[in-house]
């Protein structure tokens, strides 16, 4: 029986580091990708502020105007990427699909208020079960997150969003970018006597599949800032007191 050489084990102990480095550079190309996933659906509140924690909130874009535009966001791939028709001139166009799509509202289920989009008064806010329309499948996302699995809601139908155009930007964690394939729907809100409203989206494509836009895609309005901020404003208040008072002097 052959012995076992150093240059087996200087082969075997560069196999296994070459293992090692092809396991690792796999994981880390799969997170990336994963990261730079742009989702099929957004929600944004135009102006608003992107809060990783808020009230009742993770991760969301946040407005305290009672009147304010919220965009819902049919995104497919970014534009250039990926390979395309003659001069790429389509890179990145995906085969044509689009979404039919409806935002949804959530208000607080003991609060009287209104909620008027594109100045229509919205009503009849229910369970989400009777308020789902029929074409969707029961997504239990929809009505598992905070704050609106503290709510009543209602499904308002915006048409029908396609990917045959650059139209759409990612709106993402707090800044935006990448405009891709897709489009954007805009309407305006204008809410009253609520305390929260809560806005998602939802899309059935060509093949009658749901799609739901993330809980870090998501949007709300709060009629108020958070303690911390009245605390802020309260200090800035009082700080002002002193120099109102050394004018009059």
């Amino acid at each position: 029986m052959t012995g076992i050489t150093k240059t087996d084990t200087k082969r075997e102990i560069n196999m296994k580091r070459f293992i090692t480095l092809a396991v690792t550079l796999a994981a880390v190309i799969g997170l990336a990708s994963g990261a730079m996933a742009v989702p099929r659906l957004q929600t944004y509140i135009v102006g608003s502020n992107y809060h990783n924690f808020y009230q009742q909130e993770f991760h969301s874009w946040i407005t305290n105007s009672s009147n304010f535009d919220l965009k819902v966001v049919g995104y497919w791939n970014p534009a250039g990427s990926g390979s395309g028709g003659m001069y790429g001139c389509k890179r990145g166009q995906s085969n044509y699909d689009f979404l039919d799509t409806w935002l949804m509202l959530s208000t607080p289920m003991h609060q009287s208020g209104t909620v008027y989009v594109n100045g229509v008064e919205i009503v009849g806010f229910q369970t989400y079960v009777n308020a789902a329309p029929a074409s969707i499948s029961a997504n239990p996302s929809l009505h598992r997150h905070m704050p609106a699995g503290l709510g009543r809601y209602n499904f308002q139908s915006l048409g029908r969003i396609d990917n045959d155009q650059i139209n759409a930007y990612e709106y993402n964690h707090g800044w935006i970018g990448n405009p891709g394939w897709g489009d954007e729907i805009l309407v305006n809100i204008v809410v009253s006597g609520y305390s929260w409203v809560h806005f998602d989206a939802v899309g059935v494509d060509s093949r009658g599949r749901t799609y739901v836009n993330p809980y870090s895609h998501d949007a709300s309005y709060y009629a108020t800032p958070e303690p911390g901020t009245l605390s802020l404003l309260g200090l800035g208040l009082l700080g002002m007191i002193p120099v109102l008072r050394r004018k009059k002097d």
